[in-house]
């Protein structure tokens, strides 16, 4: 049985990948002083840009966890492996090399040692492209999905227990705890099984795709993450300082967002449109591995500039070049060039 494709499940691959564009652009929003316009306009970028990864999560669980319908877990397992694990190891390879050579910004640690042992090391504890932590969280969520596959065929409802568990602690909890003075940065009350390893986004794509969630549900949702992103943004203009508006965290922004493109997109018609979507979705995760490159590449043609002199680099992070075109000019330029190199037999195990 053929995996179905979902044109709305294809729109959020590539507006997540576009996004994860304009927060590794907006840069200044983690490295600018906090009360300056420049780095209050990167947070607001980053609040609504946020959910990228949330919904690469989400997709993910919605095309995987249903697997045991269209194959055997061997031979989810070797699909997985080849797709994902092999691509992450044979890249992480290569940043280790360039990260010896060259300077990148963000997520490149660069370094003055290499040897295996150092190698070893730096990927244990993701010092090699820091953006690589998506690659170990969904490798965990497959290790899961064999157990939450068989909750997928016949228990949806214990599915959306986990996400009322995961809302609870990755939510209310933090909110209230925040609130009160309440440091959860200890202990185990902050990492609980079931929230662990973005669990509550890979099952909630699942019981969304499944239209498991009541029409009121999904409208309440919708509700409460356009508010959720209305509060974030006013959080950002106000620099944190209306401590009500602080750690509400993008859940119900990216769920709410997640359903409204799905809805708004079901009765889309054009196999063109379909077609257009499937192809240009194929890309994002070679976009996702190749972008520090990228990013490196136009700055130095553009600016002459790299991390390695950082005061010269910060002014380039500042740039509304650098903040409000890149994104655009990445993804466009990307796009093409990873869609043609996918076509070589060879680089589907090399470029996911």
């Amino acid at each position: 049985m053929e995996k179905k494709r979902y044109l709305y499940i294809d729109i959020l691959n590539c507006m997540a990948i576009f996004a994860v564009l304009v927060q590794h652009t907006a840069q200044i929003a983690h490295q600018g002083n906090p009360n300056e316009q420049i780095t209050i306009i990167g947070n607001i970028l980053q609040t609504i840009f946020l959910p990228a990864v949330g919904i690469f999560f989400m997709n993910s669980g919605a095309m995987l966890l249903d697997y045991r319908y269209r194959q055997s877990t061997k031979e989810f397992f070797k699909k997985r492996f080849l797709r994902v694990v092999v691509p992450f190891l044979i890249w992480s390879v290569f940043y280790y090399w360039y990260s010896y050579h060259y300077y990148a910004f963000p997520g490149i640690f660069h370094r003055n040692v290499f040897s295996l042992r150092d190698f070893v090391q730096s990927f244990v504890d993701d010092k090699i492209n820091s953006l690589f932590w998506f690659f170990f969280s969904i490798i965990q969520l497959y290790l899961a999905t064999p157990v939450f596959a068989v909750l997928a065929k016949k228990y949806k409802d214990i599915l959306a227990y986990v996400v009322v568990v995961g809302v609870a602690y990755g939510i209310v909890v933090p909110y209230i705890a925040a609130l009160k003075g309440v440091n959860l940065s200890s202990g185990n009350i902050n990492v609980p099984l079931l929230n662990s390893s973005w669990i509550t986004y890979y099952v909630m794509g699942y019981l969304i795709k499944e239209d498991h969630l009541s029409d009121k549900i999904q409208m309440t949702i919708i509700a409460l993450g356009t508010l959720n992103l209305g509060i974030d943004i006013l959080n950002d203009i106000f620099v944190n300082k209306i401590v009500y508006f602080n750690n509400l965290g993008t859940m119900f922004y990216t769920f709410g967002l997640y359903i409204l493109i799905k809805r708004l997109t079901n009765h889309a018609r054009s196999e063109r449109v379909t077609k257009f979507f499937a192809v240009l979705s194929s890309a994002s995760l070679g976009i996702y591995v190749l972008h520090p490159l990228f990013i490196q590449l136009f700055d130095w043609y553009l600016f002459h500039v790299t991390p390695k002199v950082w005061d010269s680099y910060f002014e380039v992070l500042q740039n509304p070049i650098h903040i409000y075109v890149y994104p655009f000019v990445l993804y466009l330029v990307m796009a093409p060039i990873v869609l043609l190199i996918k076509k070589f037999k060879l680089m589907k195990y090399i470029l996911p």
